[in-house]
């Protein structure tokens, strides 16, 4: 499990001791993959009256945002809600919901917000992980490519990384134009800055012994990880990132890892039920592509739909006559610099 560490000297957000105890309440989370983003240093955080449970939101063109569910006890949830709708009030600022999950949603719509439903989680289980049968089939094949190219996987832990290795990965970040990674929701960054020492990285090396691949990994509670970053050499050999995902499954079957969160995938119903849309699911198959020059999500989808692991539902929680205005912070949050 990650080790508490102070807030970074010297950066922006909360004080060392707030930012500490989202620390703690990151890691009493469960079965929630986006918890570990709550300690993205540009949030702020609003806590429940008894302090065991917290939101974390940022505030954009005006608009209070916050970022998946509260993290700490459950029972804490609906109280650190409340605090959140009232320090927004008392700031005359409206609010929204970024990936709000099933359990936190009616809490959110009891006050007063309406719900988009934006996509799924991807959560593999331990105990229902497989490669084989004709279902995984496409997965199966994937990894086996990239065991024939002769790709090789190794796991370390962040903080134990060694400086040339550092470099290495430093490198192909840069190439790969991921050296500065965007993201609100499900995206931590701050790689080797020492503040996550137990998050796990997942190196891919080709042949001839160079870095193509990477995948690092948060810790989310007690027993979960969360994809927080992945990294893929132009020309990598077909299959490197399923075949990191397959090794960091089976590495953490021995360390006690109970899930793996991937990613989100965005739409999946909009996209498997495709051939059957009516006008409005044409519409909005349409809205959707407008974002393939920021993200491909249909690509996103047909990529992790092979790992049969869709789990619970996201939304957007608005209110509809603010839509442009959430579109808009949500945009800048996820995609701006």
């Amino acid at each position: 499990m990650a080790r508490p560490l102070p807030h970074p000297p010297g950066a922006e957000g909360p004080g060392a001791e707030e930012f500490e105890r989202v620390r703690h309440l990151v890691a009493v989370s469960e079965r929630d993959p986006l918890a570990p983003f709550a300690l993205r240093p540009d949030k702020s955080y609003v806590f429940a009256p008894d302090r065991s449970a917290a939101v974390g939101y940022k505030v954009k063109v005006g608009l209070a945002v916050a970022s998946g569910d509260p993290v700490g006890a459950a029972e804490g949830w609906a109280d650190a809600i409340a605090a959140f709708v009232d320090m927004a009030r008392v700031g005359n600022r409206p609010i929204a919901v970024l990936g709000a999950g099933e359990r936190a949603r009616p809490m959110w719509a009891g006050h007063g917000l309406s719900q988009l439903a934006i996509g799924r989680d991807v959560v593999l289980h331990r105990s229902e992980f497989s490669l084989q049968g004709r279902r995984f089939r496409n997965l199966r094949q994937a990894i086996q490519r990239s065991r024939n190219a002769g790709v090789q996987v190794e796991i370390h832990r962040e903080g134990d990384l060694r400086p040339d290795l550092v470099l290495e990965l430093r490198g192909l970040m840069k190439r790969s134009r991921r050296d500065e990674p965007r993201g609100f929701s499900m995206i931590l960054g701050g790689l080797f800055q020492g503040r996550e020492p137990d998050a796990v990285l997942a190196v891919a090396r080709d042949r001839a012994g160079a870095v193509v691949g990477a995948h690092r990994y948060l810790w989310a509670g007690k027993c979960d990880l969360s994809l927080d970053f992945p990294i893929r050499a132009h020309g990598a050999p077909n299959g490197v990132d399923e075949r990191l995902i397959s090794e960091v499954v089976d590495w953490g079957s021995a360390q006690g890892v109970e899930r793996v969160s991937l990613a989100f995938a965005p739409f999946p119903d909009l996209f498997a039920n495709r051939s059957r849309l009516g006008l409005l699911g044409r519409i909005g198959y349409a809205l959707v592509h407008l974002l393939d020059p920021l993200i491909s999500v249909e690509r996103l989808y047909r990529y992790l739909r092979k790992f049969h692991a869709f789990d619970q539902e996201r939304y957007v929680m608005l209110r509809w006559r603010q839509v442009p205005r959430v579109l808009l912070a949500l945009l800048l949050l996820e995609f701006g610099g």
